[in-house]
């Protein structure tokens, strides 16, 4: 499921993955967390604002596949876009302490890997709040070149490098919050 079944346009923009097929993958992406973390009880980190329709998602599918699941999530902002679409230098606005992490498998659940400064600034950061791993869960990593990232957990899609909106992802050249709330996958032409 990393390549688009079909894609239509609107306006301005290109639909690459429909809503029907973000909801699919995310139930999908469920199962598969369900089924490797059967036997702990990780503390997923969903970074603020991007990631959070689909971790909201994610999380009541859980719920449904697995009533005794009982998924944990805190909150961490990150900013590395601002107001436009060149990425800027990434800040991290964080209440996380160490006894919210020490000694517990993180799993940080972002809306987009691009190019990985701020998964990478986040990583750090709980790792030096006492996590004892840090993983990475995206729904979409950008084919895009980048140095010294880890190799996400598990991806829902793959995408070229190109800018996209909807699913958290937004267009702040159109307006503050564009199509961030938007339940597809869509490039901005």
């Amino acid at each position: 499921m990393n390549r688009p079944v079909a894609w239509y346009t609107i306006g301005y923009m290109k639909i690459l993955y429909s809503t029907e097929q973000v909801e699919q993958r995310i139930k999908e992406m469920a199962r598969e967390i369900i089924t490797q973390y059967a036997n702990e009880k990780p503390l997923f980190v969903c970074l603020l604002r991007g990631a959070v329709p689909f971790t909201s998602q994610l999380m009541m599918n859980i719920a449904r596949e697995d009533p005794s699941f009982h998924p944990e999530v805190i909150y961490m902002h990150a900013s590395a876009y601002g107001a436009g679409r060149e990425a800027q230098e990434t800040i991290v606005y964080s209440s996380v302490d160490s006894e919210t992490v020490a000694n517990r498998a993180v799993i940080v659940l972002d809306d987009c890997l691009d190019r990985g400064v701020t998964y990478t600034k986040m990583k750090t950061l709980l790792l030096e709040n006492g996590a004892s791993s840090v993983g990475l869960i995206v729904l979409v990593n950008k084919d895009t070149v980048r140095s010294n990232v880890d190799t996400p957990l598990l991806v829902g899609f793959t995408t070229p490098d190109v800018w996209l909106v909807g699913m958290g992802m937004d267009d702040a050249d159109t307006a503050t919050e564009a199509r961030r709330w938007d339940g597809y996958i869509g490039e901005v032409s």
